[in-house]
């Protein structure tokens, strides 16, 4: 009821006593965990999903799904042992041993990660069940030579699907990118990109054009967030405790995350999706219903503010600084400005074509729907040049805008900058970020567990001509 009412912080406080206090609610700690996680309680939604697994050890979904809230919102290292256990009691059940290999490889075991892909593969009665063990057997491993037996496999398993459009398209799209995979690595470029591009034509044909009024509604937030538009909403609260990263997909966002995490006196960081929770009361993210909720009443911009810093403390505890990475920030980081004044903004801006062809070769799990076609990542794209270039003017100095080619070039200088920016004090050994014992749950995991390198800024221009459809596609250069 409180929730219903618009009382997060209220209804949170309940979720909370619940979880405390432990009755014996059986199978209702399901909706319970489910809640709280909407309200962004993450601690209280992991404790109630743990209640649900273990009213069963052989509640395999029960138990997965607990694990891997762990391993999304908590800490990695306890998932994998959530996940040793799971495959203690299920030694059959090629999820298990999938999950298992996926913490794995969060953590920078490769060679364990690809053990338990193998596991899972060899586990499963149905091959096309499997594909994404496939995908992350693939993305574990660098192929080195023709005859593969992976390779030859995965091949083999596509050869087998039935045509396109009939059955298990999303099989075989995570099919043709494992195996694009492999031919990027021995460097089969036009044999590589055919996969790519068949596997993502197959997803792109049943998501849906999530870009359809994205133009509008960033015309609109342009044209509706100006400075003395921004000058009439309300101020927020006095913190700076949370420290946002944005930038494209794939344009080196979970890099400066990575430096800032390995900093004494910052406490974590992620995609954590705090803030949209913390803003549900507004109802929207356009300049419309944000100024409706502001002439509502003065102390609005000020609870979501301790919404926001609520959450941040039931995932992170109540010290140190946290790096917020979440996707499309840039939507609405007018009103993240007004409710947060003193938050420091940091902007990565990479090549285009660079960021295109990341983007494009990417298996993303979910969201990130435009990333399927080349036409639609420069749609969004040309979105993103417009919100920079609007954020940069109205905002300023809180905007640090940093390209990445010149941070991987020479890092030093760039680093101290970030750390400038944020309000942190100077500390050595922040180029080091590669060896912070942490999980990387993002598609840039594996990029993270190495020194900073440049040899992934050129490239993408092994595949330039396969990208004139982007290139075309841009109204913004």
């Amino acid at each position: 009821m409180a929730a219903k009412a618009g009382d997060g912080d209220g209804a949170a406080a309940i979720l909370t006593w619940l979880v405390e206090d432990a009755p014996p609610l059986g199978p209702s700690w399901g909706p319970v965990s489910r809640l709280a996680l909407t309200l962004g309680g993450t601690s209280t939604a992991i404790a109630a999903a743990g209640y649900l697994a273990n009213l069963d050890r052989l509640d395999l979904p029960a138990r997965l799904n607990h694990a891997a809230m762990v391993a999304q919102y908590g800490d990695g290292a306890e998932a994998r042992d959530l996940g040793l256990a799971i495959v203690a009691d299920h030694p059959n059940q090629p999820a298990a041993w999938h999950f298992l290999g996926s913490c794995r490889a969060t953590l920078g075991d490769a060679e364990g990660a690809i053990v338990d892909f193998r596991r899972a593969i060899a586990a499963s009665p149905d091959p096309f069940a499997v594909a994404p063990s496939w995908l992350a057997l693939a993305g574990a491993r660098t192929f080195e030579a023709e005859e593969d037996d992976d390779l030859n496999a995965m091949t083999d398993l596509l050869e087998r699907c039935p045509p396109a459009g009939s059955a298990l398209p999303e099989a075989q799209a995570v099919l043709y990118y494992a195996v694009a995979k492999a031919r990027d690595d021995l460097g089969a470029i036009d044999a590589a990109f055919d996969a790519y591009a068949r596997g993502a034509a197959l997803v792109s044909a049943t998501r849906p054009d999530e870009l359809a009024g994205s133009a509008a509604f960033v015309d609109a937030v342009i044209a509706g967030s100006a400075s003395e538009d921004l000058t009439r909403w309300p101020a927020g609260i006095d913190s700076d405790r949370p420290i946002f990263v944005l930038g494209l997909p794939r344009s080196g966002t979970t890099l400066v995350e990575q430096i800032l995490v390995n900093h004494s006196g910052v406490a974590g960081g992620g995609e954590l999706n705090l803030f949209r929770a913390a803003a549900m009361p507004i109802g929207g993210f356009s300049p419309a219903a944000i100024n409706a909720f502001a002439t509502a009443g003065p102390d609005g911009f000020a609870a979501i503010g301790r919404a926001y810093l609520r959450m941040l403390g039931d995932r992170f505890g109540p010290e140190g600084r946290v790096v917020d990475k979440t996707l499309n920030h840039s939507r609405y980081l007018g009103l993240i400005h007004r409710v947060l004044p003193r938050a420091r903004f940091i902007w990565l801006r990479r090549e285009p074509g660079a960021t295109a062809w990341s983007a494009f070769r990417t298996w993303f799990a979910q969201g990130v729907d435009w990333s399927w076609s080349l036409e639609r990542i420069a749609r969004y794209f040309d979105d993103e040049d417009r919100l920079h270039a609007h954020w940069s003017e109205v905002i300023g100095d809180a905007i640090l805008t940093v390209p990445y080619e010149a941070l991987t070039r020479d890092p030093g200088p760039w680093i101290a900058r970030i750390v400038d920016h944020a309000g942190l004090p100077h500390e050595p050994g922040l180029d080091a970020f590669h060896h912070t014992d942490r999980a990387v749950t993002t598609a840039s995991f594996a990029q993270v567990r190495r020194p900073i390198y440049t040899t992934s800024a050129e490239a993408w221009r092994r595949y330039e001509r396969h990208l004139k459809p982007f290139f075309d596609a841009r109204t913004i250069r």
